[in-house]
């Protein structure tokens, strides 16, 4: 069971990127493997979802430097997107650099 600070963040980090209170919410029950394929280096990520009650096509270009690891359970074939110099914030992705400062778009 997740810890109850571990949920208040999450629902924190929720309400700020959606600009909405979350009305319902789900606890994922799976194992991190061991051991992963890495497919490559991840250069974007396109996701829908719903912002201030307006569902929209999100795209994110990774920066050279911030690229993380698309990698791959050899079990299951599930995906994980793994190491790199990035942030989840209220903006959505945000880019570090090798200072530890956002990359502006």
């Amino acid at each position: 069971m997740p810890r109850k600070k571990d949920i208040d963040k999450a629902l924190k980090l929720y309400a700020e990127f959606r600009e909405t209170v979350p009305t319902r919410g789900r606890v994922l029950d799976f194992d991190v493997p061991q051991a992963v394929m890495v497919m490559g280096n991840l250069r974007s990520l396109s996701y829908d979802t719903t912002r201030n009650k307006k569902t929209e096509l999100y795209k994110h270009e990774f920066a050279p430097g911030s690229r993380p690891l698309l990698c791959a359970d050899g079990r299951t074939g599930a995906l994980y997107i793994i190491e790199g110099r990035y942030h989840v914030t209220p903006r959505g992705i945000v880019d570090i650099d090798s200072r530890g400062r956002e990359i502006e778009d």
